[in-house]
Formats: structure tokens, sequence, C-alpha cells
């Protein structure tokens, strides 16, 4: 059985794939090989430190996890955009490139079959997400780049240079195995990242309402400060007196 070990997972599917003609399909795939390996180079991955799955319509990529993570993400949100840009403009109507970009990293098995583990397929699980599809094909851009819950908190929270964390928003997937989350890039609009050390702390739970019931005598609202005795209700208190005094037939009538 293979061991597992860490890598960085890139992925790439180009949108629109299945339209392609057979005779158009090389030129695509030439295309995108060309972005690919000119993204890698400017993010400082040689060759002989990644290792690329073929897809057809998309390229699996794993990255040596001793490399850092920030320079393939700026390169993939600079490089990739503008090399795609530069080839569409040349490109024949209808013959452009899009792509769905995701990049996260965990545990990945390698045997004589290729790769397996189930970080390799909550990757996939966001690439292929509805919600992913609709962020690029809703946006002008020739890419769209997601990364995993897991790369956002260990590498865009921390706002490295070139990767601007207000710019990437949560993206709910819905999979097999349960919920996962997301991360797109979008630089048109921005939100606040969350920063759990600068999380207002939550309030207090608020005081339960007081219970008003119907009675007699006196009642309090709220919280008061009561000296002696407190009585809800009516209080009788008995209290000594001088005897008083009989009619003056009444005593007559005791012989006194």
């Amino acid at each position: 059985m293979a061991e597992p070990s860490n890598k960085t997972i890139l992925l790439t599917d180009v949108e629109g794939s299945g339209r392609r003609l057979d005779s158009e399909r090389p030129v695509m795939r030439r295309m995108l090989y060309t972005v690919l390996h000119e993204t890698l180079l400017a993010a400082g991955v040689e060759a002989g430190r990644y290792r690329c799955e073929d897809r057809g319509d998309g390229v699996f990529v794993l990255v040596d996890p001793d490399l850092p993570k920030p320079p393939l993400l700026r390169a993939l949100l600079s490089v990739t955009t503008e090399r795609l840009v530069s080839i569409n403009r040349l490109a024949a109507a209808g013959a452009g490139l899009r792509l769905r970009m995701v990049v996260h990293a965990g545990e990945v098995a390698l045997d004589e079959y290729g790769a397996a583990g189930a970080d390799v397929d909550h990757a996939f699980r966001l690439l292929e997400a509805p919600s992913l599809r609709a962020e690029l094909a809703a946006t002008a851009e020739p890419s769209v780049l997601c990364v995993s819950d897991a790369v956002y908190r260990g590498v865009v929270h921390h706002a490295h240079p070139g990767v601007r964390r207000e710019h990437f928003h949560p993206l709910a997937v819905d999979s097999k195995e349960g919920p996962l989350r997301g991360w797109y890039h979008d630089a048109s609009r921005r939100h606040r990242a969350e920063d759990a050390r600068s999380a207002p702390v939550a309030d207090a739970p608020a005081a339960p309402a007081p219970v008003l019931r119907a009675h007699t005598g006196n009642f309090f609202l709220g919280t008061a400060t009561i000296a002696g005795d407190a009585v809800a209700g009516d209080k009788h208190v008995g209290v000594r007196t001088a005897p008083r005094p009989r009619p003056r037939r009444e005593q007559e009538g005791t012989g006194r």
C-alpha cells in the first residue's frame, strides 16, 4: 500500500470543453499547458518539483510541499490571467480559454495507477461545484481561482504580499462527504476577512424577562434591594394595643 505524503494540490479545468470539436481540442490543450507551465515557472516551481496528470479538459498537478504557496497563488492570480488574456486575444471567436482553478493541500498517496486520498477528492469536489462554475460564468475575467478553507486560513488569511484576503469570498459546496467551504477570488468586490484574534467578544446572555403575575399588594419589576422582609401579596401583622374602654352601662352591670 502506498504511504501518503503532503502535497500542494492544483487543479485546472476548461470551461465548456464539451462543446469543442475534436479538431479544436489539440489547440485547446496546447494553450492550457502553455499557460500552466508559465504559471508554475513564475511561481518558482521548476520541472521535477511537480507532477502532472492529464484530465483531457484539465490538468491535475501535485507540487512538492516544501515550495511556498504564496508565490503560487500570486502567479495564478496574475500570470495565469495575463497569459489567458493574451492568448484569447489572438484566438478565433469561440476558441478562447477560460479556466476554473482550485488550490488545496493535504495527504496524497501515489502508486502505479496515480494519486488518491480524501484530500484529492476534496479538491475535485470544489472544482466541480456548480457554485464555482456559476462564478466563472458570471465574471468577465478569463479565470476564477478557488482555495480550500485550509489554504485560506493557512495562507490567504495572513495577507501575504500580492494575495489580498478581502478579495476572497466564501463558497458553500455540497458534496457526498458533507458540506465543504472554499474561498473564490473576485477582485471587483471586498469582504471583511474573519479574524478570530480581533473578533468581538460575544455579548453576555440577556437576563430573562420578568414574569408579571396579578396579585394584590406590592410588586417589583426588575431588581430591588430590600432591607428587612419582602412580601409578595398582602401582609397582615398583629399589633398589641391598650384595652378599649367599656360603655358605662356595661360597667354598671358588673356590680362595680
